[in-house]
């Protein structure tokens, strides 16, 4: 019985939107505060940038392609298409080339290619790679901390490139040579020395579980408790992280 073919029907040529007018360095000088000293020497990366940073930043690099195999793929299968690039809200609303996902790589791959690949060492003009210099490092400080990592451009890429990954590998890089940032890492250094990411001390943490109990039962009529550090708790409790809390309790009660 012979084959019938499914009819076709190419799909209407569709309006190409305008592409915006580009704006070069119009996010160049925004960039979060540098972490102080202390904050970084909390949790363990070095005070202010070290003086050796730059053999530091390739050899951590080196660190992550050994580690991270995706990575190296990542900075080797881009072919520049473009795909991604009118896809990231970022460069929509700065207008600056580079946050576009692939140039934001590109800041990365580019040294890449100077110190780990064959090309990149012999004839690094062909290839677009370079060096590793003050400028650059802080390009990657200002635009890898402007990428929101929503991976809304790996959908569309037709390699599925993870432009989340490379930017959390420029932000390692980044912390572990003293240039890290200040949100994140004071953040985390509240974690490790209070136990809490808002640095609530334990008067002030057992204060907002009074509230909470007090809240449960005015909306429910039901007592319940949040105990704090209670030993042989069974149920861990999780609220909504503006309240900041996690605790245990019985069940039951």
């Amino acid at each position: 019985m012979a084959a019938v073919a499914a009819p076709v029907k190419a799909p209407m040529l569709r309006t190409i939107p305008i592409v915006p007018h580009l704006k070069p360095g119009a996010m160049s000088e925004s960039r979060p505060y540098v972490a102080a000293e202390k904050i970084q020497a909390d949790i363990g990366f070095p005070a202010t940038l070290v003086a050796n940073w730059h053999d530091a930043a390739i050899a951590k690099l080196g660190e992550l392609l050994g580690r991270e195999r995706s990575l190296r793929v990542f900075l080797d299968a881009c072919v520049h298409c473009g795909a991604c690039t009118d896809k990231c809200h970022y460069f929509q609303g700065t207008q600056d080339p580079l946050n576009m996902p692939v140039a934001r790589q590109d800041l990365m791959r580019s040294v890449y290619r100077r110190h780990f690949t064959l090309a990149g060492r012999i004839f690094p003009k062909l290839v677009g790679a370079r060096d590793l210099t003050r400028e650059l490092l802080d390009q990657w400080y200002s635009y890898y901390h402007q990428c929101s990592e929503c991976r809304r451009c790996s959908v569309f890429c037709p390699y599925g490139i993870d432009t989340a990954e490379i930017t959390m590998a420029g932000r390692e890089i980044l912390d572990s040579i003293g240039y890290g940032q200040k949100y994140s890492n004071e953040i985390i250094g509240k974690v490790h020395r209070i136990g809490n990411n808002l640095g609530l001390p334990g008067p002030a943490l057992a204060n907002t579980l009074e509230g909470l109990e007090e809240d449960v039962l005015a909306d429910t009529g039901v007592a319940v408790r949040y105990p704090l550090n209670v030993k042989g708790a069974e149920v861990l409790v999780v609220t909504p992280s503006a309240a900041g809390v996690t605790t245990t309790t019985k069940p039951g009660g």
